[in-house]
């Protein structure tokens, strides 16, 4: 049998037997599309409010208070020693009088009035070295109280442990979530193979009696499998498209009430056709699969 023979009928086995279990492959479809729908939806989700979640600065800022009798070479000294430590990424001065416009700032004062240039002039802060540190700051802080000029060191990092904690619980949900979803998926595309064989049991056995080989008599089946998944992560974006549409605009609000901008929208075209495309092949792997399994049960005389 030619190449083209038997595509064509394996083309034609796989559109005789979607419209003849026609129920079951509705069935199969739409619970793959809806099991596929749960992470594509918060994928979309968690890639439009990427650019928010990225611009939270995750690391913890160590406030470095000089000698108030260091001199301005000493401090630039001080900063440039702090600098060197391997866990910094980022030193920045903030020169004593800065220091005091923010202070007087957040109590109202005004810094154009005599009293106020008489405060600067007496000014009893110490120029502030903010250093960012990317991990291990209660171990770095104790290395600063060291150098020499250095009065006191202050830190917070207990919201990057309680920020770390929460990137942990999230990435164990979606891992848990990915998991089951590809479980859930197999399960269907090998129950409706499995039930779609079992019922054309005469006919694979027909088939193998005239000579046709495994990989042929299961063609259609994995054909099957392929159109089911497409269709599914078709209908998954449709569905993520209504959903997408509907939460755009009551998102945007919420946020901006925080002064937060937030467009909700899909994935690029390229990427909804790489996401069709690969669901696509899973379905052809999954469906053949199954159809080897389910033959061989079939030409064995088991149930």
């Amino acid at each position: 049998m030619s190449m083209f023979t038997s595509t064509r009928w394996a083309a034609r086995q796989t559109v005789r037997a979607i419209v003849e279990f026609k129920g079951l492959f509705l069935m199969a479809l739409s619970l793959a599309g809806l099991a596929l729908t749960i992470p594509f939806f918060l994928a979309t989700l968690a890639w439009s409010l990427s650019a928010q979640v990225f611009n939270v600065p995750t690391q913890a800022e160590v406030t470095v208070f000089a000698d108030r009798s260091a001199g301005e070479q000493s401090v630039k000294d001080l900063a440039e020693a702090i600098s060197k430590n391997s866990v910094i990424s980022a030193v920045r001065i903030m020169p004593k009088e800065d220091a005091l416009a923010m202070v007087n700032q957040s109590l109202g004062m005004k810094t154009e009035d005599e009293r106020s240039k008489e405060k600067a002039k007496n000014n009893p802060l110490p120029d502030i070295i903010i250093a960012t540190v990317a991990n291990n700051v209660s171990a770095a802080a104790e290395q600063f109280r060291k150098i020499k000029n250095v009065d006191l060191v202050a830190y917070d990092d207990s919201w990057q442990r309680y920020l770390n904690a929460l990137y942990t619980a999230l990435s164990v949900v979606l891992g848990i979530l990915g998991t089951v979803v590809f479980l859930l998926v197999l399960l269907v595309i090998f129950a409706s193979v499995r039930l779609t064989t079992n019922a054309q049991r005469d006919e694979i056995r027909a088939l193998h009696l005239f000579g046709a080989t495994s990989s042929f008599i299961r063609r259609p089946y994995s054909w099957r499998g392929f159109l089911t998944l497409m269709l599914a992560a078709v209908l998954s974006l449709g569905v993520t498209a209504t959903g997408v549409s509907l939460l755009a605009k009551p998102i945007a609000d919420f946020a901006g009430l925080y002064g937060v901008t937030v467009i909700l929208r899909m994935p690029a075209l390229d990427w909804c056709l790489l996401y069709v495309g690969s669901a696509a092949l899973l379905g052809y792997v999954v469906g053949s699969f199954a159809a080897k399994d389910a033959i061989t049960r079939v030409l064995r005389h088991q149930p």
